[in-house]
């Protein structure tokens, strides 16, 4: 391979016809050894993959089954870098008054999204009463909402309440009490075991705990919806070329979502207590496993600029998350045709994607794939704009692929280049 391609690429408003071939050429041939790195290099070590199974495990055993493994790990598209994040759905809510069918239980959980007040991508979750002689359920004036936690080592039943309230005439669950009753819990029902194991730590949606001082783990108490609300359907019935295939979004559709106490950090001081987010780490999972080959690689390249060539330009600001790489791959995949994604244009996809970046940085708005309306960046437009991100953005929509010369992860293609 030639040591002048770099020059070359540069330069291709110059260069005359038959050397741009042959630089394609080699744009593929580079994207082939890339792609092949990715598969047999880039991957979790197998000592931190051991230590992570025999903590699920532990997990399992004290608290039960209900953990989730999300994410990354979950996706199988970890890096070394990744956290592990566990979800657990150990009670369900209802998505419309109409659905509820339980006969045990004595109050429900509905989830509300149709009001001006209540932003995109999140809802507020009524609470609903069965009335005695005629089995049906009608709006709940109580104050609080009765559950159960059970241990799964000792079978242990506990009973406990979460507040409600008023809010425009229904009592919803205060998003606000449940975060502060799981903050002052532990890992287990026993507070001697709870001394030796890692505190909670406030992390976004989650509590976060560092085991064997290799790996963090985040926890997420959710509700599971197994019928999707009337706001999510809309994405099933969207205009899309070949991904993702109908028999996938008739899985996805089944997975349903969760419901998350994490509050929009837009919404007035009135709603926040009792605003839950949307969430659909079931569905991501199943679509993630859906991708091709070239499109789980691409999305591992935009973490590796992420992780090592955006973050460390901005040390401990929320700018970009791998979320919205994950929605990223998500749209672009959608719409564009699956020829696309081949593994000689690996790093052409990539210099796709990132294009697309910078035009939601420019614009401030970033959709998620489930639900356009929700902007990604609504509460990181500030940071965006006072740190010149955009300009960032610029520089590596320039380099184009080449951004990757200037990732540690990556170092090595300066040998091809």
């Amino acid at each position: 391979m030639r040591s002048n391609m770099g020059y070359l690429l540069s330069k291709e408003s110059s260069v005359t016809k038959d050397t741009y071939v042959k630089t394609k050429e080699q744009e593929e041939k580079i994207s082939i050894k890339v792609s092949e790195f990715i598969a047999k290099k880039i991957a979790t070590p197998p000592l931190k993959l051991k230590l992570i199974d025999i903590y699920h495990d532990m997990y399992e055993r004290l608290c039960g089954p209900w953990g989730r493994v999300t994410g990354s790990y979950a996706d199988s598209l970890s890096m070394s870098t990744s956290d592990v994040d566990i979800i657990l759905d150990n009670m369900c809510v209802n998505s419309s008054p109409e659905m509820i069918m339980s006969n045990a239980c004595n109050m429900e959980l509905v989830i509300f999204t149709e009001d001006n007040d209540i932003p995109p991508g999140c809802c507020w979750l009524r609470a609903y009463q069965k009335v005695t002689f005629t089995g049906k359920y009608v709006p709940s004036g109580l104050t609080s909402f009765p559950y159960l936690t059970i241990n799964g080592l000792t079978k242990q039943v506990t009973e406990a309440k979460w507040s409600l309230v008023d809010i425009k005439g229904y009592k919803c669950l205060s998003c606000r009490d449940m975060n502060e009753q799981r903050a002052k819990s532990g890992l287990t029902s026993y507070p001697l075991i709870n001394r030796f194991l890692p505190h909670w730590i406030p992390h976004g949606p989650a509590f976060k705990q560092t085991y064997f001082w290799i790996f963090d783990v985040d926890i997420v108490d959710a509700f599971r919806c197994k019928t999707l609300p009337p706001v999510l359907l809309k994405w099933a019935k969207r205009t899309r070329k070949t991904w993702p295939s109908p028999s996938t979004i008739e899985k996805a559709l089944e997975q349903g979502c969760h419901v998350i106490s994490l509050p929009s950090k837009v919404s007035s001081d009135e709603f926040t207590e009792v605003e839950f987010r949307l969430g659909y780490g079931a569905m991501e999972k199943l679509l993630t496993e859906s991708l091709s080959d070239c499109q789980k690689q691409c999305y591992i390249l935009l973490k590796i600029i992420l992780k090592e060539y955006i973050e460390p330009r901005f040390p401990g600001e929320d700018i970009v998350s791998s979320y919205v790489m994950k929605m990223l791959i998500f749209w672009i995949s959608e719409e564009t045709d699956s020829d696309t994604w081949r593994q000689g244009c690996l790093l052409e996809c990539l210099q796709m994607c990132l294009r697309r970046l910078f035009d939601w940085v420019e614009s401030g708005y970033c959709p998620n794939f489930f639900i356009p309306e929700y902007n990604l960046f609504r509460t990181k437009l500030a940071s965006i704009h006072a740190n010149n991100f955009t300009c960032l953005m610029r520089e590596i929509v320039d380099l184009k692929w080449k951004v990757l010369l200037h990732c540690k992860t990556m170092q090595w293609l300066n040998l091809y280049v």
